[in-house]
């Protein structure tokens, strides 16, 4: 008897804790069945390998989402809330990406060709190999240095390499 309130109350923490990032189910449907979800509760969503052309994604929350290998051409993003999301291999070509928070945001390998990125932080966002040809983004602001993560060795790599385009003085 002991065993079995015990089950239902661990069964019970579980689902209460796992739900702060869950998207609500009716917000996932209604975006895969009319390709908008104006606000919506989307964090958390597994949403990969989706094609959402023309998506209206406006202030939705899809913070932690899964949106690997999703096609996303021409989408409305505006002021989402993209933190810690996975856009790895996505297809944003000319999407609207203004203002969005991007903390932690991987856009490893992504097509952002096109896309708005004006008072979005990029600088916080993953953006190995991504292709931002003709974005509409600021990347000034972005520190030069290579990341905090980078190892020793990476850095003298780096180093050595600009060394080496350098013209040798006369």
């Amino acid at each position: 008897m002991r065993f079995g309130v015990f089950a239902i109350a661990l069964t019970l923490g579980v689902t209460v804790g796992s739900s702060a990032l869950a998207a609500d189910p009716k917000h996932v449907a209604q975006l895969k069945q009319v390709n908008s979800c104006e606000g919506c509760d989307l964090s958390g969503a597994d949403l990969s390998g989706l094609i959402l052309i023309r998506a209206n994604l406006r202030n939705a929350n899809l913070q932690g989402a899964n949106l690997r290998n999703t096609s996303l051409l021409l989408s409305n993003l505006e002021n989402a809330n993209l933190e810690n999301a996975n856009f790895t291999a996505a297809y944003l070509y000319g999407s609207n990406l203004e203002n969005t928070q991007l903390t932690s945001t991987d856009f490893t390998q992504a097509v952002l060709r096109s896309a708005k990125l004006q008072g979005a932080d990029v600088c916080t966002a993953t953006l190995a190999g991504t292709d931002l040809t003709d974005a509409d983004v600021d990347l000034d602001d972005c520190p030069t240095s290579p990341p905090p993560s980078a190892s020793e060795a990476e850095v003298k790599q780096e180093e050595s390499l600009i060394k080496d385009t350098l013209p040798e003085n006369p």
